[in-house]
């Protein structure tokens, strides 16, 4: 496949991965609802999913378990260093700042850690390795790229193209032509 055709797709699965995954959130917040009424009606917990009569999967409203929960750890510590001290421990890490200013300052790493340009040796600093490349995808607003996209997969232009993805709508789209 051509690179061209290759960076298409990408962009059109992207597409509909992002559409869907907006759709899911709407769908989830009005199925729980819709389940909670249920529940609250029925006393029922789990349904059943059918299409044509049979069974293609089960739909159960779980609850998180509650209970106590720390939401001011550092209120508790300071109140528990008074009467429990061996539950408390004290850690020392760099301010927020102090890291990208360290690195900032950086000219060369060694063995025995980094060399800042006033010949500081400062330990515990290593040349991490490039992470692994990724693509970014961003649409063209001059084009509305993305309605482009939409447009095409919606009239069977992409179909070839997506065609062996595994996506059901898309086999189905491929049938029909």
């Amino acid at each position: 496949m051509l690179l061209r055709d290759t960076n298409l797709r990408y962009a059109a699965l992207k597409l509909i991965a992002d559409i869907v995954a907006e759709a899911m959130k709407a769908e989830k917040a009005d199925h729980l609802e819709a389940l909670e009424a249920s529940a609250e009606d029925s006393g029922a917990k789990s349904w059943t999913v059918t299409l044509g009569g049979e069974k293609v999967a089960s739909v159960t409203l779980a609850q998180r378990a509650g209970g106590p929960k720390v939401i001011d750890e550092d209120a508790l510590a300071e109140h528990l260093e008074q009467s429990r001290p061996e539950m408390v421990e004290t850690v020392k890490r760099l301010k927020p700042w102090a890291s990208k200013e360290v690195l900032a300052s950086i000219v060369e790493v060694t063995e025995d850690g980094a060399v800042t340009k006033d010949g500081e040796l400062l330990p515990g600093i290593v040349e991490a390795p490039a992470g692994a490349p990724y693509q970014s995808l961003r649409w063209d607003t001059k084009s509305d790229g993305k309605d482009v996209v939409a447009d095409a997969i919606r009239s069977g232009e992409l179909r070839d193209l997506l065609a062996d993805t595994g996506l059901p709508m898309l086999d189905a789209q491929r049938a029909d032509a």
